[in-house]
């Protein structure tokens, strides 16, 4: 009896994992041909899906034939209807893990709040019901023939089918264990050109995801977060106004990227980067340089985006075993609710400098000889502010309380203030992560400085947008377009760059879309009169500032939040979606709490800066891909400009925004799209950003 009772156990648990087998092929297959944004230029997985989705499903499955097993081994007899009825559950598990895993496929996988995101966890008991019902009702009618497969005379080959599963599952962890040694030597193919670059210079561009300026001592902070960028501030140029194009990742890359502004590139969280702009990887990839981007943004840095485009390599979370298991529905409800709760608030496979680095010494050791634009976008200080030892506690350790209720907020302009020790603990937090930053990109720099190569390397380092700490009522960032979610570091040095200068006017970081290209190709591109290159190089006295535009699309923003801004060398104007109005003299009032715009002597100050607003978006190279990002200038016909008044500030005619990527005949498709469904439903399926 005991023998037939282990027999009856190991029935189930052969039964399950074979289930979890299928269950798993058919997951692999979902996630490998559907992208988890239904936007994305490429699929967010790699082959290693087809390995390790099936691998986790024998196991979880396996588990379940286990505990179902015991149940069915209670008792003083075995009974064949009750095993059935056991058998129906079963399959109704798989029933509901294929329609929980269908419901996940098209929400980004690299939202770590799960069971918050998707509340109604009647959705897979739904399903469970469903298929136990219909399992029950095909073993009634099948129970002939079902029954005595489930009755101690009917003999299984329990261990034939057990040895076969264990070389299966074995085939597929072999599987894994090869994708993990091929993805150390995938830096070693190097592409080739057939216009090699002769004597230009390396460039590095590294992006630090959500820095905002103010925070780094380079800057003038209180507390010493960046000793490492200090330095390297000292030998280069640093641009004390440097502005983003906008408060969020995906349309403020692409606007370095193409040195577009939103409302032209059209990036925004329901459109890709058209593929058919010019990216600085694609235009100096056609000019024989070496190529590779190295990308830990596990929200808006992924290739499917479109930042892979033009690069020979482009290093990103899908390619990386954690990311597409975090994808497999055990992956997203049950390792990432794990280690959230006993290892650390954070997602499972988010890749801090560290790792990003020692990916970067890999391609580095195996790239070609030809000179090279290497893009780094580090992703340490976005929320929710977890810095590796010993940086967690640099500036003072985020209590357990303050990370959990903060570390990925969605409510990110809360009704009531934030108590001041819990803002205090935030900040704390997010200069632990600068610092944790800073020591990477230093231990980058020394690693670089032993190569020859670097004699001849250029490096700059900026940030996508800033961080807000409740200055103006928002936390985090994408909320609005004041000072500390634009305002950002931007550092240049290295072969041919003078020490020790420091730029106070107020330029666009866009602007380093023709920069890389001038510096890098020289007069091979006529990009010098775009280039920031003029404010250290010749004649730099005589460089005028110009007006920086900002836009946010109210698509993305909480509430109707959507504004364009433009920042002078005195004043920050801001425009949002309701007609609401904001002035700043930021020259004077740098943290922006003096709001000008209801003073009547201010008023015409106001008028004219509006008007200039209108004329640079007026006179930007079409085609405008992401219109939705002027809403803002809308307004009543009595408080628009008339075409004869803004015909007479249109003297001398400003730089066509675009113009550096005008040059290169970009072939735009002129179709637009909107969002796939209504705002509301758009707004639920976002990652967080």
């Amino acid at each position: 009896m005991r023998g037939h009772r282990a027999e009856l156990f190991l029935r189930f648990v052969v039964l399950g994992a074979a289930i979890g087998l299928v269950v798993g092929l058919w997951e692999a297959r979902l996630l490998y041909f559907v992208p988890s944004i239904r936007e994305f230029l490429v699929v967010d997985a790699t082959y290693v899906t087809w390995f390790l989705a099936p691998v986790v499903d024998v196991a979880l499955f396996g588990v379940l034939g286990a505990v179902l097993g015991c149940f069915a081994t209670l008792g003083r007899a075995t009974s064949p209807q009750r095993n059935l009825i056991l058998a129906a559950v079963l399959i109704g598990c798989a029933g509901a893990h294929v329609g929980w895993a269908s419901h996940f496929v098209h929400s980004n996988s690299v939202v770590p709040e799960v069971y918050s995101r998707f509340k109604d966890i009647l959705f897979p008991l739904d399903r469970f019901a469903i298929v136990f019902v219909l399992a029950l009702l095909l073993s009634y009618f099948l129970r002939r023939r079902l029954l005595p497969l489930f009755s101690s005379e009917k003999r299984w080959p329990v261990r034939g089918l057990s040895k076969a599963l264990l070389v299966i599952v074995a085939v597929l962890a072999g599987g894994v264990v090869f994708y993990s040694a091929a993805q150390s030597l995938r830096f070693s193919r190097a592409p080739t050109s057939a216009v090699p670059a002769k004597n230009s210079p390396n460039i590095i561009l590294i992006t630090m995801d959500t820095v905002r300026a103010d925070h780094l001592s380079a800057y003038g902070y209180r507390r010493p977060t960046t000793p490492n960028l200090d330095r390297f501030a000292a030998q280069g140029v640093l641009f004390e106004n440097a502005i983003a194009a906008t408060s969020w990742t995906l349309p403020s890359l692409a606007s370095i990227f193409t040195g577009l502004l939103p409302h032209q590139n059209g990036a925004n969280a329901f459109r890709v980067i058209n593929p058919g702009w010019k990216t600085i990887s694609s235009v100096l990839e056609k000019h024989g340089y070496a190529t590779a981007g190295f990308n830990a943004n596990i929200f808006y840095g992924q290739s499917g985006w479109g930042f892979g485009h033009g690069f020979g390599i482009y290093d990103d979370d899908p390619t990386s075993e954690p990311y597409n298991l975090a994808r497999t529905l055990v992956g997203r409800t049950v390792i990432q609710p794990f280690y959230q709760r006993f290892v650390s608030y954070d997602a499972f496979f988010r890749r801090n400098a560290g790792d990003l680095n020692a990916d970067v010494f890999r391609w580095f050791k195996h790239r070609s000889s030809r000179p090279f634009y290497l893009y780094i976008n580090y992703f340490d200080a976005h929320s929710p502010y977890v810095a590796p030892p010993p940086f967690n506690h640099r500036f003072g350790k985020m209590p357990e309380s303050v990370l959990r209720r903060w570390g990925f907020a969605v409510n990110l302009r809360p009704a009531t203030p934030v108590p001041a020790y819990q803002r205090a603990a935030l900040m704390d937090g997010y200069d632990d992560c600068l610092a944790y930053i800073d020591d990477q990109i230093g231990d980058l720099i020394r690693f670089l400085k032993a190569s020859p190569s670097w004699k001849n390397t250029i490096v700059i380092i900026t940030a996508d947008h800033g961080e807000a700490f409740g200055e103006h009522g928002a936390y985090q960032h994408a909320c609005d377009l004041h000072r500390e979610e634009i305002h950002v570091p931007l550092i240049v040095f290295g072969a041919g760059i003078p020490a020790g200068q420091r730029v106070t006017a107020a330029v666009p970081v866009r602007r380093l879309f023709p920069t890389v290209l001038d510096l890098a190709l020289g007069s091979s591109v006529p990009m010098h009169q775009s280039s920031l290159a003029r404010f250290w190089g010749p004649g730099a006295a005589q460089v005028a500032a110009e007006p920086v535009i900002s836009e946010l699309s109210a698509s993305l923003a909480q509430g109707s939040a959507g504004e364009i801004s433009l920042t002078t060398a005195q004043w920050h104007y801001i425009r949002k979606l309701d007609g609401e109005q904001e002035l700043y003299d930021w020259a004077t009032d740098p943290k922006e709490k003096h709001n000008l715009s209801g003073q009547a002597k201010d008023q015409e100050t106001i008028e004219n800066l509006y008007a200039r607003m209108q004329e640079i978006v007026a006179n930007s190279y079409e085609p405008w891909l992401g219109r939705e990002y002027l809403f803002p200038l809308g307004g009543s016909p009595a408080s628009m400009p008339s075409e004869h008044v803004l015909a007479q500030r249109l003297n001398p005619p400003p730089e066509r925004v675009g113009a550096a990527q005008a040059y290169f005949r970009p072939s735009i498709s002129l179709k637009s799209e909107g969002p796939p469904m209504s705002e509301k439903e758009l707004l639920k399926s976002l990652p967080y950003q």
